[in-house]
């Protein structure tokens, strides 16, 4: 008797871990993949958060994040069917759009005054950039930026040296005597401060007065399409990458030093002084932002063609799914 109870219990122990991997084999079957994107600095934490809290496995994404040197790189690697997601400002998305990248932006997913301009302390104020070398990677964010920055001051922009330079290069080419500024993100931005050891500040006033920064989610037009459900899941998962964030800094901070190599300490800080936000939502009034963007692109002879129609391109259908009141004006 004791043998066949034995036996009874090994069958029923065997059939338990049979069901139980069958769920896991159904559960990992059920997951869609998403390979996302992100710059390689603070400011998509939240996407960090999502990853290694578990937060888009929950809403049946199976997550990884890549790291690019800058985030139009990534819009790139969608358009090559490469990656699932990216998130860039105005300018680079244009820029694809105009070349006939078929894109969608579901949603705007970060927005910052997280753009710095780190420069030598010869450097005073605005106009002093007038005769001065100034880095940044040509096609980014920085580089619209601080083309506004440069108008709202009256500075005339064939009066300032602009050179490329990869942001992971900056602070070095600034030690190096070959730039008297720069202009990038966290962790570059304090990397840059530490190497110049007190002959470099953050200039101020700076870019926040004539730019701020929306980072706009990219899919593909035809992906987003062929899986309405999972894109409605992402949005709801950076729903809850937002709250996560808001709520547990110091984990956020954990998170996102472990994903960039810094200290928790450092991120903690960067988190804390730009103050970013990642609300998820979508306002058809951005529109006129891009038109601004694409006339200047005209202007730099950067647009030949038409400008891209934007309404064709915001998709709001899947975030009202989320929550209606994350949409606004279409």
């Amino acid at each position: 008797m004791y043998a066949s109870r034995r036996g009874l219990l090994a069958t029923s122990a065997a059939a338990g871990f049979a069901a139980a991997f069958d769920i896991r084999l159904a559960t990992a079957q059920a997951l869609t993949k998403v390979r996302l994107t992100a710059g390689a600095n603070i400011g998509y934490s939240h996407q960090y958060v999502g990853e290694a809290a578990g937060i888009f496995r929950k809403y049946g994404i199976d997550a990884s994040v890549a790291l690019f040197d800058v985030g139009f790189l990534g819009t790139e690697a969608v358009v090559a069917g490469q990656a699932e997601t990216a998130g860039t400002v105005e300018f680079p998305l244009v820029t694809l759009l105009s070349k006939g990248a078929d894109l969608v932006v579901p949603a705007v997913m970060i927005t910052a005054d997280d753009l710095k301009i780190v420069a030598l302390d010869t450097i005073a104020k605005p106009e002093d950039f007038a005769g001065k070398r100034v880095g940044y990677i040509f096609g980014s964010s920085a580089h619209y930026a601080f083309d506004r920055y440069l108008a709202h001051f009256g500075v005339p922009r064939d009066k300032v040296t602009h050179i490329n330079v990869p942001a992971a290069e900056q602070p070095a080419v600034m030690a190096r005597g070959d730039i008297d500024a720069f202009v990038w993100l966290q962790p570059i931005v304090q990397r840059g401060i530490d190497v110049m050891r007190g002959r470099a500040r953050i200039m101020t006033p700076g870019i926040e007065v004539a730019y701020k920064t929306r980072t706009y989610l990219e899919m593909s037009r035809a992906w987003v399409e062929k899986n309405p459900d999972a894109t409605v899941n992402l949005l709801k998962a950076f729903v809850e990458c937002d709250k996560f964030v808001r709520a547990e800094p110091q984990k956020t901070a954990e998170i996102a030093g472990k994903k960039l190599n810094i200290p928790a300490a450092q991120a903690r800080s960067l988190l804390d002084q730009i103050g970013f936000d990642f609300s998820v939502y979508l306002d058809a009034d951005l529109s006129k932002v891009f038109d601004g963007v694409a006339d200047w692109m005209r202007g730099q002879n950067r647009l030949t063609g038409p400008a891209p129609d934007m309404r064709k391109v915001f998709v709001p259908e899947y975030l009202r799914k989320v929550d209606p009141s994350l949409v606004k004006g279409f």
